[in-house]
């Protein structure tokens, strides 16, 4: 077999580790001068971050919600104006992004004045109708295709953002809650949960069509494992040659006729949308449990002065913020917007396969800590 020279390493471990850093250095440098969306991304995260350092501080500062939620225009497009617990629990895309667009379209552009037939319930319909559009270009071949899905699907979830404004402008609040018991909240988590039903079945239908490729790292573990045996000096040689060919093995399957076993099962495709699903679903579920149960705690009114500054001391904790934050990374449409990254990106397989063996771990770790620390609030102020 043919070595090239950049294959060649006949250092120590510690060198080795090094080179492989600097070459995963450079290889990012590279991709994102080459690459304006990688770019943009990476800019794109770093304004989210900025933002939530913002909201850290406004957090810390905010006072009684009942004393400085006003019901005027003015205030709405502003991000920190009023920031009851459900806006702070919230994903940082839908916080920054879309809510402020839903707020403009109402606010400035006067959308309930020019259209006041469309109801908030006709707008969640309507973006309920996107979603089953969007499967056509999710279960697409072309990755073109599907970015045009991706756009339609974003379109919808700004919908969804819109139709709650619409509904808070018809009834004169401007609070931001899930107001319970209203047919429209009902409708509109029905309308949500058909939208991430549509967009799995997309990803399941584009991986029967398409499907992936079975991940190599074993077969290389197992290369490596059976060259243990011979000598420290062509061990690492043969390492470094092993996974710097992983890419031109690839490149070498698929044009010379890859047989079957090559691609994942449809079994273990199925198993992977599913389990998933599972985290997507609990995910949903549990951040609306503990968004209503911290709402009743810290945003509810309290006519006594000495529970109500009790309330606003556990709001500025830093342990309290800190469950917030882990929702707002942890929440259901984050995850989704997730998702929608990895396949704007063509990067859905890896992803999904990742976040099955990280995300359900991390997501029952927080609703236990988050459990603990409900209950606790509960004792605290029941003491008082």
């Amino acid at each position: 077999m043919a070595t090239d020279i950049r294959k060649i390493n006949n250092g120590a471990s510690s060198t080795r580790s090094v080179y492989q850093h600097r070459h995963f250095c450079i290889r990012t440098f590279h991709l994102l001068l080459t690459h304006p969306a990688y770019s943009c991304l990476l800019l794109f995260v770093i304004y989210l971050q900025i933002m939530d350092m913002i909201l850290y501080c406004k957090i810390r500062s905010r006072g009684p919600l009942h004393s400085n939620a006003k019901t005027n225009n003015d205030t709405s497009l502003k991000l920190f104006a009023s920031l009851p617990v459900k806006k702070i629990m919230v994903g940082q895309i839908t916080q920054y992004v879309r809510s402020p667009l839903a707020e403009y379209v109402e606010s400035d552009l006067y959308f309930t004045s020019y259209f006041p037939s469309i109801s908030p319930n006709a707008i969640s319909m309507f973006h309920c109708f996107l979603s089953i559009i969007s499967i056509k270009f999710f279960s697409s071949d072309s990755l073109l295709q599907r970015r045009i899905g991706v756009l339609i699907f974003e379109f919808r979830n700004f919908l969804d953002c819109l139709d709650g404004v619409v509904f808070r402008a018809r009834i004169k609040n401007l609070r931001y809650k899930s107001y319970r018991g209203n047919s429209g909240y009902y409708i509109d988590g029905i309308t949500d949960v058909l939208g991430g039903t549509c967009l799995i079945v997309g990803c399941l239908l584009h991986f029967f069509k398409q499907r992936p490729l079975r991940s190599i790292t074993h077969k290389t573990n197992q290369t490596l494992s059976t060259r243990m045996s011979r000598s420290s000096d062509n061990e690492s040689e043969e390492a470094d040659l092993i996974i710097l060919n992983l890419d031109d093995e690839q490149k070498q399957q698929s044009t010379n006729g890859i047989n079957s076993n090559t691609f994942e099962t449809k079994t273990r495709i199925i198993i992977a949308l599913s389990l998933f699903s599972v985290q997507y679903a609990l995910a949903g579920m549990f951040w609306n449990r503990e968004v209503e149960a911290y709402e009743d705690l810290l945003d509810s009114y309290i006519n006594q002065s000495r529970r109500q500054g009790l309330q606003m001391t556990i709001l500025h904790s830093p342990l309290t913020i800190l469950m917030f934050y882990l929702w707002r990374y942890l929440s259901a449409i984050n995850v989704q917007d997730y998702l929608i990254f990895a396949i704007l990106f063509d990067r859905t397989w890896e992803f999904i396969q990742k976040i099955n063996k990280i995300g359900c771990l991390c997501l029952l770790i927080t609703v236990f800590v988050t459990e603990l620390h409900i209950d606790q609030i509960r004792s605290i102020l029941h003491l008082f």
